[in-house]
């Protein structure tokens, strides 16, 4: 991001919730994980007092750069998260051609994902559908790679649980050998996810008559968006690709077009590539945002099959460092390359966990400041 041109959207998500959060919360249950992320994105770069402190001798200028809070619906703070992950994982894929699929459920079942170990049973069942499936196709026992990314809402934000895969256009075979399987038939693979899903749903207390009932109203199998443009033949690009469908937060700030302390209009980009506007009233759109918050140790990406972490080694002998489920804390500029003015080289004067003291040279107290945020 370059600092020096870039302006804050006007309406921001932390104002609405500053505004409506202590009237919202006399109305309505909040689980404590839920209020506390609201607390943090609350609280964003106004109240947080940590940063890196540096200096640049050509402004003769101090920068400190306030660290974000890291909370799961701050928009600023989830865009960085989103950045990094995604540049960190194109750097551990295996080099062959992957594919993105969508893969959904019928809204029925939706109230039953509303428990968030149903969600994990969701996500599990995805990658017993690809093994199955790649087995028959390539005829021998296999490993399919799977990154498998859970998206509880959609662009309207409403509640509409699927899910977004990465996965190896092909599979490993039990000595390490990859096996190339290009074409995926989508309606072939529709019955396989249906099966699978199902089975697991009903293996966790779906009820028998309702598994029964999705089998006849649904012959033809589940939903299942293969893109003709979702092949990623170079994992270099996988940042730019993936990055708008892992862990942001449900809405941008960009995407706010109007906010009047009693309601909120924003829009979406439909699949016609048109916009469609929304407008919620205030404490509802407050509800759809905070819905979609993890409970503390849910993970919303998992890795699956070849990707596993006790089977990646195996058949990556050439892939780099392994993937792990990062920490929003390691996510932060530890400094600053450039001044944001003259784009001069900065000098790091380091971390400081509270707001950093007057700091003088010799005699003179150096006023000069420039306060950023992450």
């Amino acid at each position: 991001m370059n600092l020096a041109s870039y302006k804050k959207p006007s309406i921001l998500v932390k104002n609405i919730l500053k505004d409506n959060w202590d009237d919202y919360l006399l109305f309505n249950e909040v689980e404590d994980y839920q209020r506390k992320e609201v607390e943090k994105a609350i609280g964003c770069y106004g109240e947080n007092k940590h940063g890196y402190l540096h200096y640049c001798k050509n402004c003769d200028m101090f920068l400190f750069l306030r660290l974000g809070c890291n909370s799961r619906i701050c928009s600023c703070c989830g865009k960085r998260y989103t950045d990094q992950w995604s540049n960190s994982l194109s750097e551990a894929m295996f080099k062959v051609p992957h594919r993105h699929i969508v893969m959904s459920v019928p809204d029925v079942l939706w109230n039953y994902l509303d428990d968030w170990n149903h969600r994990k049973v969701y996500m599990d069942a995805a990658i017993n559908a690809f093994n199955d499936y790649f087995s028959k196709i390539l005829r021998r026992k296999v490993k399919i790679g799977v990154i498998v990314i859970l998206h509880p809402y959609g662009k309207d934000m409403k509640k509409q649980p699927h899910l977004h895969l990465l996965i190896t256009e092909g599979a490993f075979d039990f000595k390490g050998n990859f096996h190339k399987c290009e074409y995926i038939h989508a309606n072939g693979f529709r019955k396989t996810w249906q099966y699978h899903v199902l089975k697991s749903f009903g293996n966790n207390g779906l009820d028998s008559r309702i598994v029964d009932d999705m089998y006849k109203k649904y012959p033809k199998g589940f939903y299942i968006w293969v893109h003709s443009k979702g092949k990623i033949n170079n994992p270099k690009i996988i940042s730019k690709y993936v990055g708008r469908y892992v862990r942001h937060p449900a809405i941008a700030n960009t995407r706010i077009t109007n906010y009047d302390k009693k309601t909120v209009t924003f829009f979406y980009v439909n699949n016609e590539d048109k916009k469609v506007f929304v407008k919620m009233e205030v404490h509802d759109f407050i509800s759809a945002l905070i819905q979609h918050i993890p409970p503390p140790q849910f993970k919303m990406i998992r890795y699956y099959g070849a990707y596993a972490r006790r089977t990646k080694k195996k058949y990556g002998a050439g892939v780099q460092s392994s993937i792990n489920q990062t920490k929003l804390k390691d996510f932060g500029f530890k400094k600053l390359k450039c001044c944001p003015i003259c784009k001069k080289p900065l000098k790091f004067l380091g971390y400081y966990s509270k707001d950093p003291p007057q700091i003088k040279d010799g005699q003179k107290t150096m006023k000069k400041w420039m306060e950023l945020t992450s």
